[in-house]
């Protein structure tokens, strides 16, 4: 809603509550009585520029017309209005509305709300006296005073409803604010309708700071509306302690609203203060833990990246570890494959009787060098393999290569495996050529490593079947036998280097624990992927994925 649309409906507010509040007869409320003057200062807070001036003019006539309207000679109802105009303007200088945004959050502010009230009851109470002096009005100090406390009382009300309070929750429960509440205006109510002494009265105090201890800044202040509109109603149709006797002494008719405007008062100042103070312990309260909340987070951060800090300086120094091992592995290979090389050929040379006839025995002996020198040279040479695809050494090239073709070249190389392991072979291959893009050598070695472990792994009269088929985007080679299969808690390391799982130790097989880790390197080096399933004694399958 705009700001002057605000500001009529706050001067119109006011007009009503003044109409309840002098709806009697009683010459305490007579004239000014409870008219709600703060509330122009409210009003004129809600809009800036000339739109101010606008509403100043508005609140002129309304509240001119209403005082006269309820009984206030003519004189004075102009004076309680101009003057009413006049002391919101100042109210609103003292509070230097222009330096910003308008806070009740430090006893400070306060002291300035103080401070414009009483000068807006001096600005009210001066002429409206003279008035009253010049139109014959009796007792002209009791309408001073009254006018003074009386326009004092609305500005400390009102003014802090349009000024911002701190962010600050409030502590009470939903029960709690119900019996606060609850408990509030039956006290109120109980102890102004009766004609109990002036002591009684602070029961409402009481309850009004509870309100300030516990609850918003906002709904505190309404709090004090409500119970002020009950105080000047009662005490306006003569019940309450401020209509009888107090200190031994009856109180004259005209000073009665104004000792409970000097309550209203009272209570409006000592509650916000007390809500300013509490407000500004929880905050402080607040801002404290998110600070040690804060402190811990980032303690807790902290240690994170030092644990990280710490994980990736083992992780570099694995590497390096690493890097040093491949090194020294390729130049150990390098180094052993000469000299091994030279042994296979001259262990060949005596079999074939290059150096003189052999005797059967020493035959015997060449022929185990021989057979164990080349196990020695396969070994290197998978090391050397397997350092070159670590150190992305090993090129592969993009030719266009049949799968039948590979498989068929790897049923050749594993034959003579076949014959003297008693192990039968079967192919399933398609008719027509499965084309993938890669190296024809390599995809061939990955073949004959999985039928060779698969012959090595499978009883005499076992079964190893190869079966090649095309899904989608895949060529999918799989490796199927009957053997001995692998325990489960080894699938996970089988692809590891020098790996070697306990089937392989309890039957006595040989290996060196490389073949399936050169295996993965070369097709993940084609962009595919291998997966196996194995039951124990029931058999192994190997799976093959090459982007077709």
């Amino acid at each position: 809603m705009p700001g002057a649309g605000k500001g009529v409906l706050l001067i119109v507010g006011g007009v009503l509550l003044a109409a309840l509040a002098n709806a009697t007869d009683s010459p305490a409320v007579t004239g000014m009585g409870l008219y709600p003057l703060g509330l122009i200062a409210v009003a004129l807070l809600t809009v800036h520029g000339p739109q101010r001036l606008s509403l100043a003019g508005v609140a002129f006539l309304s509240t001119a017309v209403s005082l006269w309207a309820f009984g206030t000679p003519l004189p004075l109802a102009l004076a309680y209005a101009g003057t009413g105009v006049a002391a919101a303007f100042v109210a609103l200088q003292v509070l230097r509305e222009s330096a910003g945004e308008l806070r009740m959050r430090t006893e400070l502010d306060l002291l300035r709300v103080v401070i414009a009230a009483n000068v807006g009851g001096v600005i009210v109470a001066v002429p409206v006296g003279i008035v009253g002096a010049l139109s014959g009005v009796d007792e002209v100090a009791a309408l001073t005073l009254g006018s003074f406390v009386d326009m004092t009382a609305s500005l400390v009300l009102w003014l802090p409803l349009v000024m911002r309070g701190r962010d600050a929750p409030s502590l009470a429960t939903v029960p709690e604010r119900a019996t606060q509440w609850t408990a509030l205006l039956v006290a109120t109510i109980v102890v102004f309708a009766t004609p109990f002494t002036t002591e009684f009265p602070y029961v409402v105090l009481v309850l009004l700071m509870w309100a300030g201890l516990r609850l918003s800044l906002v709904e505190t202040l309404v709090q004090l509306v409500v119970v002020r509109l009950i105080i000047t109603f009662f005490t306006g149709h003569g019940s309450g302690p401020y209509n009888g006797a107090t200190h031994g002494r009856a109180l004259p008719e005209d000073l009665q609203m104004v000792y409970a405007q000097i309550f209203l008062i009272t209570c409006s100042v000592a509650v916000v203060a007390l809500n300013i103070s509490s407000a500004r312990a929880r905050s402080e309260s607040r801002r404290e833990a998110l600070d040690k909340a804060g402190k811990v987070a980032e303690s807790k951060l902290n240690t994170v990246f030092e644990a990280l800090e710490a994980e990736r300086s083992a992780l570099e120094e694995m590497r390096e570890v690493d890097r040093v091992k491949d090194a020294f592995v390729s130049t150990v290979s390098h180094e052993l494959r000469t000299p091994i090389t030279n042994i296979i050929g001259y262990t060949e040379m005596l079999e074939d009787g290059d150096f003189g006839r052999l005797s059967p025995d020493q035959s015997e002996a060449t022929i185990r060098i021989g057979d164990n020198g080349r196990r020695l040279l396969s070994l290197i040479d998978d090391l050397l393999d397997l350092s070159r695809l670590r150190a992305k050494k090993m090129e592969i090239a993009q030719d266009p290569v049949d799968l039948v073709a590979v498989v068929r070249s790897g049923e050749e190389a594993i034959l003579p495996r076949l014959r003297s392991a008693e192990v039968s072979l079967e192919m399933d291959l398609p008719p027509h050529p499965v084309k993938v893009v890669g190296e024809a050598e390599k995809l061939e070695r990955v073949l004959v490593n999985l039928m060779s472990n698969a012959v090595k792994f499978t009883p005499p009269l076992g079964r190893v079947t190869v079966r090649l088929t095309q899904e989608a985007k895949w060529a999918i080679i799989e490796v199927s036998d009957t053997g001995y299969g692998i325990p489960e808690e080894d699938l996970d390391r089988l692809f590891a280097q020098f790996f070697r799982s306990s089937v392989s130790q309890e039957k006595h097989i040989q290996g060196t624990g490389l073949g399936l880790s050169i295996v993965r390197s070369i097709v993940e080096s084609h962009g595919g992927q291998v997966e196996v399933a194995s039951r124990v004694n029931v058999g192994t399958t190997f799976r093959v994925y090459l982007p077709a």
